[in-house]
């Protein structure tokens, strides 16, 4: 499995299974979108994007893996939009700030890069940006 994919799927497996997360959610159910956001999504929901730098060296496969994770949120206010955000902003990082299952890769090292808020055309919109870096090796 490539970086990128194992990536993705421990992120998935992690937040849905998250206490915090699905908390964060309220009564709907954990929404990720891992490659693509339907036209019209339900909110909340976290769309999840990944970067990889690849540094292949005599040593073997290396990558510094950038996830962001997009998230949006659409209440009956701007201010319930945003405590929604902030609260699977925060659930999330904690679940995604340590070493996560890779199938394929071991995770070496993480770290949490920044939570900030996105402007959003729409009022009612709440929309934020979470970012984590992990450095990741090959499996034997």
């Amino acid at each position: 499995m490539n970086i990128a994919t194992a990536i993705r799927t421990a992120v998935d497996v992690t937040l849905r299974a998250d206490a915090g997360t699905v908390a964060a959610f309220g009564a709907s159910a954990v929404r990720l979108y891992p490659l693509t956001t339907p036209l019209s999504p339900v909110f909340p929901y976290i769309r999840m994007l990944v970067q990889v730098i690849g540094d292949d060296g005599a040593c073997g496969e290396e990558n510094e893996v950038n996830l962001t994770l997009e998230i949006f949120a659409r209440e009956g206010s701007y201010e319930a939009s945003v405590e929604t955000v902030e609260a699977i902003a925060g659930a999330a990082r904690k679940a995604l700030t340590r070493q996560l299952p890779l199938t394929g890769h071991v995770m070496d090292d993480w770290r949490f890069e920044g939570d900030r808020p996105v402007s959003d055309p729409n009022v009612l919109t709440a929309h934020r940006s979470v970012s984590i870096n992990y450095l990741t090796s090959a499996s034997a």
